[in-house]
């Protein structure tokens, strides 16, 4: 804004480094005076900014969060302490100077009092492994995910294993064990479901704070209306039942697995890869209100391909047409990782906004669509909406509207 408006104004930040002033506007900013406080969580602080060569009484104006305040200019220098605490959270400073000759420029910055509410974490929620047709064995992957490096941008990985690979070799499970354990029938103890869930669990417990895995499946249906990736259930549902097609995807095979999934109050779906080689849900058909709690989540990239390439899909279009018919879902962008490199084979993220680096923190921002896409590995995007976090469904707002990034 400085650059724009005075092209000659330079400016400086109070611990660095400077050549001579020369520019006719300077501006030396310190954010926070009151430093030690700041990092010891006391939120009593000094906002201060200097102004070099800003002329004979020059009029000097601050406001914070948009309300004007009784900073006092002298010296050059303009300062305002609060009368109480800052409230935690962000805080947005602007200065204007007004010159005698009457050139005015503002200078803005924020910063956060206390911990922010949620921090932007960066994976994947779609991948396989040797459980279905993947690659790898479950225990390779979650050691791979494990030596990430950090430059890669990784903080979770889901692995939603196909789940008719973990039905019994001679009996699909019945529809009751997407959410009553006690009815799974796994293939082999060393290939079931329970050694899948608790060898993730073990994962995550091992590796608190640092990455997070979740285990989830994938229903797929071959030549059906598309294929959904399910968390947060107790058991599985898999495509060899009657009860969801017998592997035709019958449209009435997905009405009934719509309905157990409203069955799971807690469970979570995502829409995989939607388009014209697995389907594309008969064009997102048959909205509920109830299922529509439960599939929050719609793939617009999948692949394991550099971006660009013949090996990644990019399905945008299909977005806009799923919220058309209703469903209210946030963009995700998944490598659906069938060769390794679980996490990192190319930049596609999915990206979260959560409370914390937990399975359940990253629940409850899937299910509440604090989540977004991107193709590159570190694009950071916050924004709210009269101080409403990204995902909100908000009712009409009569008194207009206010978006901070």
């Amino acid at each position: 804004e400085l650059l724009a408006l005075l092209p000659e104004a330079d400016f400086f930040g109070e611990e660095g480094q400077h050549d001579a002033l020369t520019s006719p506007w300077t501006f030396i900013v310190d954010p926070i005076d009151g430093t030690t406080n700041f990092v010891r969580g006391f939120a009593y602080t000094n906002i201060s900014v200097a102004l070099a060569n800003a002329g004979t009484e020059p009029t000097i104006t601050m406001t914070v969060n948009g309300k004007a305040v009784g900073a006092v200019y002298e010296g050059g220098r303009i300062t305002y302490t609060p009368a109480a605490d800052l409230t935690d959270g962000r805080t947005e400073v602007v200065v204007t100077a007004k010159r005698a000759d009457g050139k005015e420029a503002s200078f803005n910055w924020f910063f956060t009092v206390g911990k922010t509410q949620y921090q932007l974490y960066f994976g994947q929620l779609h991948s396989h492994t040797q459980y279905s047709d993947g690659s790898g064995t479950l225990t390779s992957a979650l050691d791979y995910i494990k030596s990430i490096p950090a430059s890669a941008n990784v903080q979770f990985v889901a692995f939603t294993d196909h789940s008719n690979y973990f039905d019994s070799k001679t009996n699909a499970n019945v529809e009751g064990a997407l959410y009553d354990t006690s009815l799974v029938k796994d293939s082999d103890a060393n290939h079931s479901w329970s050694t899948y869930k608790s060898t993730i669990d073990a994962f995550n417990a091992e590796n608190a704070g640092s990455i997070v895995a979740l285990g989830g499946f994938e229903m797929t249906w071959s030549g059906g209306p598309g294929h959904i990736n399910t968390f947060n259930t107790p058991g599985f549902e898999s495509r060899s039942n009657s009860e969801f097609g017998n592997k035709s995807g019958s449209t009435e095979g997905y009405q009934n697995y719509y309905d157990k999934l409203v069955a799971v109050e807690d469970s979570l779906s995502q829409f995989n890869h939607p388009g014209t080689t697995f389907g594309d849900f008969q064009d997102f058909a048959f909205y509920d209100p109830q299922v529509d709690q439960r599939i929050t989540l719609i793939e617009v990239g999948n692949g394991e391909g550099a971006i660009g390439s013949s090996g990644y899909f990019p399905s945008y279009e299909y977005y806009p047409r799923a919220l058309d018919k209703g469903w209210h879902v946030a963009p995700t962008n998944n490598q659906d990782n069938h060769k390794g490199n679980w996490g990192d084979s190319n930049t596609a993220r999915s990206v979260v906004l959560a409370s914390d680096l937990t399975e359940e923190g990253i629940y409850d921002a899937i299910r509440n669509y604090r989540v977004y896409a991107t193709e590159d590995n570190d694009l950071s995007i916050r924004y709210a909406l009269n101080g409403n976090a990204m995902g909100s469904i908000l009712s009409k707002q009569e008194n207009g509207v206010t978006l901070t990034a």
